[in-house]
């Protein structure tokens, strides 16, 4: 992988992150106006709001994820896709010319590169219309889980416990506004999933119908949970037409690490890859080389699970390497 594909894989998730993160905000800040004692009305008025906020940046998520896929394709294939607006755009294009279509959708300046001039050649591809209505429903069932629902669900136990004498006054008040505070972060994290979910459908969706593409790999944000970090640790994993082509990660008898490939677990399914959490910024991506797709943090993961998991299996060596996760993750925190 060169220093260019890396960066850029870094990059796009960091793009993402700051989308889904600003509607994580807007979410908590709208949340407020959610009352309690009211929620049928103020619930209401939060998730028209939320549902509209959802939909914009779900456009700018989508618009983002093709011009990562556009650029990110150029520079492992020396091929790219059309723009995601349709335009007619000849039948090639330069590096340079889709590394400002990138600096443009994430809002970064962009450095010029000494092969700026190197022209792409566009191969023809349709991209996937975006299911909004799909979109639509996952969101709304999302959001009113993770937020009103939840509320009312809490709100009703507190007042449950309050006839039965466990609180007082005070306390139940303490109750209502601890409640709304959980359910106004939940909400927030579930409308952070919501909104990225365009651009890794798109991803996903475009990688599948991509000829060039022979597999996928998850990318890992800066802080990944411990089932992330274990996907990443395993590398790619390679369509049919790709192993039959040669491709895969087994390498020939005799190669110097062939003993040490061989005894990797096997490749996790693409379902698994394009699962996501609430609060996670990690991408599935496409690769385009019949090779063991590492980067950095994939192979600092998948040095980690050797140690941490020796002479484990199965839930043993999960729990085991969740623990290594969650203890790294605490310590960054602190």
């Amino acid at each position: 992988m060169s220093r260019a594909t890396a960066a850029l894989l870094d990059e796009h998730w960091r793009a993402q992150a700051r989308i889904g993160a600003g509607v994580s905000a807007q979410c908590l800040a709208q949340w407020s106006r959610v009352n309690p004692h009211s929620l049928e009305e103020s619930g209401s008025a939060w998730l028209a709001w939320m549902l509209a906020l959802v939909r914009g940046e779900r456009h700018r998520s989508r618009s983002q994820a093709a011009a990562f896929y556009r650029l990110y394709r150029a520079l492992e294939t020396g091929h790219t896709l059309p723009p995601l607006s349709g335009e007619h755009v000849g039948e090639t294009t330069t590096l340079g010319e889709l590394r400002e279509d990138w600096a443009q959708q994430t809002g970064t300046i962009r450095t010029p590169e000494p092969d700026d001039g190197e022209g792409i050649r566009l191969d023809g591809f349709d991209w996937p219309d975006e299911p909004e209505d799909a979109h639509d429903r996952a969101a709304v069932a999302s959001l009113v889980s993770q937020g009103p629902a939840k509320l009312r669900q809490d709100v009703a136990q507190a007042a449950t416990d309050q006839a039965r004498g466990r609180l007082d006054d005070a306390g139940f008040l303490q109750e209502l506004e601890d409640a709304s505070q959980t359910a106004g972060r939940t909400s927030a994290g579930a409308a952070d999933r919501e909104t990225l979910r365009a651009g890794r459908d798109l991803i996903d969706r475009a990688s599948k119908r991509d000829r060039r593409a022979v597999g996928w790999a998850r990318v890992t944000d800066g802080n990944p949970c411990a089932f992330c970090a274990m996907l990443a640790s395993r590398g790619a994993i390679y369509t049919s037409r790709a192993t039959a082509a040669g491709g895969g990660r087994r390498k020939p008898k005799g190669s110097p690490d062939w003993r040490a490939r061989a005894n990797r677990r096997p490749p996790v399914a693409l379902e698994d890859l394009t699962r996501y959490h609430n609060g996670c910024h990690c991408q599935t991506v496409p690769v385009f080389r019949r090779n063991d797709f590492m980067t950095d943090d994939a192979k600092r993961f998948d040095r980690e699970w050797q140690e941490v998991t020796r002479g484990m299996t199965g839930a043993e060596a999960r729990r085991a390497w969740r623990r290594h996760i969650d203890a790294q993750r605490y310590a960054s925190q602190s």
